[in-house]
């Protein structure tokens, strides 16, 4: 090889490394904006959506909240009227003694025979 085919091989080799070394800065460059972009769209959303979240997570807190009052004001008539039934059965039986009894000798006696009926029938 003659020396000007080696300078002239050379400085294609230099030119072509040169251009190389420049497509890849501008790809990286490209590839910081991108993702510069995808960040600030990112970010965007995240801004966007915040407050929406915020109302929908204050609705859910609400609901949950109003949802745990009616609960409890049903536990409490529930409770009310459970007490008002064992107050009417005690002044049922200070008032008529002889007939409560009677009345709870009779469902007993219907409790114990349909249990006996619910055992013949399982073991058949």
């Amino acid at each position: 090889m003659s020396e000007t085919t080696l300078s002239t091989a050379t400085a294609t080799s230099s030119e072509q490394f040169n251009r190389a070394a420049a497509a890849l800065k501008a790809a990286e460059r490209d590839a910081h904006a991108a993702i510069d972009s995808a960040v600030d769209g990112l970010a965007t959303a995240y801004g966007e959506a915040k407050p929406l979240l915020s109302r929908v997570s204050q609705r859910a807190r609400d609901v949950a909240s109003d949802g745990y009052d009616a609960a409890r004001e049903r536990a409490a008539a529930l409770r009310d009227r459970g007490q008002q039934a064992v107050e009417s059965t005690r002044g049922y039986v200070q008032d008529e003694p002889i007939k409560s009894l009677l009345i709870a000798a009779a469902v007993g006696a219907a409790v114990i025979a349909l249990v006996e009926v619910v055992r013949v029938r399982r073991n058949r």
